[in-house]
C-alpha cells in the first residue's frame, strides 16, 4: 500500500520516536550507556572552575601526565613553556581542592599518583635548570673559543653534548682509539666524539676514514667530528655516506643556541671562525 502526504510523514515520525524510546529503555535496563563503555574519564576542561566527579578527576590526572611529559621532555618555545606551566599549576590546584573534599580513604587512593606527578615535575625542573646552566657555560666558552687549549676545547664539547641531553663519558689520553668522548642518549643510541682544535687548516677525508674505524670498533651508532676549523669537500662527501656528523665553527654556534633554547638565545658572536 502506498503512503502519500502528511499522514505518511506523521506515521514515520511516530515510528522513529518509538524506536528511540526502545533504545533508551534498553540502555536503562542494562545500567550502562554507550558513553560509559567507551570512556572511563571525562575530558579535562581547563576553563572549568572545579573538578566535580571521579571521571573528571581521572581526566585531570591524564591531562597532567601528558602536560608534564611534554613540558620537560620536549624543546619548546617560551610561549609553550608558559602555557604548560599555567595548565599544570591550574590542574594541580583543582585536583588538590577535589581530593580535600573526599573522605581520607578515597583520598589515599589517589595520593600516590599525585605524589608521583609532583616528583616528576620537581625532577623535570631540576633537569631543565641543570641543562640550561651547562648551555650557559658552553655559550661563555664559545665566545672565548679562540683562546681555549685543546683540553679546554674537549671540556667545552663535553658540556655542550650534556646540555643537549646526552650522557657523556670523557675518554681522551692515550689509547682513546680516536675518541675523546663517548655519548649515550635516552633512546639507547651510542656515539663517539673526536675533537680537533685547529686555528688554521682544513680537516680532510683521511681524518674521517680513521674516525669511521673508531665508530665501528666501539660499536657506536654514530660519530661526531668536532673542530674549530672547516672540512674539505672530500670530507663532506665522505661523511654524507657514513654515520658521521660534521660539527664545524658555524654548527657549534647552532648547537649552543639549540642547547640554550629560546630562553637564552641571542645573536651569535662568531668572529673567531
Amino acid at each position: 500500500m502506498e503512503c502519500l502526504g502528511p499522514q505518511c510523514a506523521s506515521m514515520l515520525l511516530e515510528w522513529i520516536k518509538a524506536q528511540a524510546a526502545g533504545e533508551a529503555d534498553r540502555a536503562t535496563t542494562t545500567g550502562i550507556g554507550r558513553q560509559g563503555i567507551l570512556w572511563k574519564s571525562a575530558p579535562y576542561q581547563e576553563e572549568a572552575p572545579a573538578i566535580r566527579t571521579p571521571a573528571e578527576l581521572a581526566g585531570a590526572l591524564e591531562h597532567l601526565q601528558y602536560s608534564v611529559h611534554r613540558r620537560y621532555q620536549n624543546q619548546l618555545t617560551r610561549a609553550e613553556r608558559a602555557r604548560l606551566d599555567n595548565t599544570i599549576d591550574n590542574a594541580l590546584f583543582k585536583v588538590d581542592r577535589y581530593l580535600g573534599r573526599l573522605d581520607p580513604e578515597e583520598t589515599a587512593r589517589h595520593e600516590v599518583e599525585v605524589r608521583e606527578l609532583r616528583e616528576a615535575i620537581r625532577e623535570g625542573c631540576e633537569r631543565v635548570e641543570r641543562l640550561h646552566r651547562q648551555a650557559r657555560r658552553a655559550d661563555l666558552k664559545l665566545a672565548q673559543l679562540a683562546s681555549l687549549t685543546p683540553e679546554s676545547f674537549e671540556e667545552f664539547a663535553a658540556e655542550l653534548f650534556e646540555a643537549l641531553g646526552f650522557e657523556v663519558e670523557t675518554v681522551g689520553g692515550t689509547g682513546d682509539e680516536g675518541a675523546d668522548l663517548r655519548l649515550r642518549r635516552r633512546d639507547g643510541m651510542l656515539a663517539v666524539v673526536q675533537c680537533k682544535y685547529h686555528k688554521k687548516g682544513v680537516v680532510g677525508s683521511p681524518d674521517l676514514q680513521k674516525f669511521l674505524g673508531t665508530i665501528h670498533h666501539t660499536r657506536s651508532h654514530k660519530g661526531f667530528f668536532v673542530t674549530t676549523s672547516t672540512f674539505s669537500l672530500a670530507a663532506e662527501k665522505f661523511a654524507a655516506e657514513h654515520p658521521i656528523e660534521l660539527v664545524d665553527g658555524a654548527r657549534l654556534v647552532e648547537l649552543v643556541h639549540q642547547a640554550m633554547g629560546p630562553k637564552g638565545r641571542r645573536e651569535p658572536e662568531s668572529a673567531w671562525f
